[in-house]
């Protein structure tokens, strides 16, 4: 199973995955070139090209229970989209506009 879960960026310490045996194991934040906090930005979560989940994060930072790989992560804000290759145990990755 997959699971996710969006916040501010304190949300680390506040939340658990709804599956004890899968715990969060991959944190992403989105922030400004002036490293301010970005919300509603549509992201997706890809593997081997494959979309694994599409969403738009109710926070600037959101936590994922996902099997152990890499994954490339993008989100799309105003129009233009970033992206950012992120292995497993990484949980603190940002992506910048």
């Amino acid at each position: 199973m997959l699971y996710y879960v969006c916040g501010n960026m304190n949300i680390d310490g506040h939340v658990t995955s709804p599956d004890p045996q899968h715990p969060f194991n991959l944190g992403v934040s989105f922030v400004s070139s002036g490293n301010s906090p970005l919300n509603e930005v549509s992201v997706k979560v890809r593997r081997h090209g494959r979309v694994l989940m599409e969403f738009v994060a109710a926070g600037p930072h959101c936590l994922f229970s996902v099997p152990d790989a890499e994954y490339r992560v993008e989100g799309t804000y105003r129009g233009e989209m970033k992206f950012e290759i992120v292995q497993t145990g990484t949980m603190n990755a940002q992506i910048k506009w």
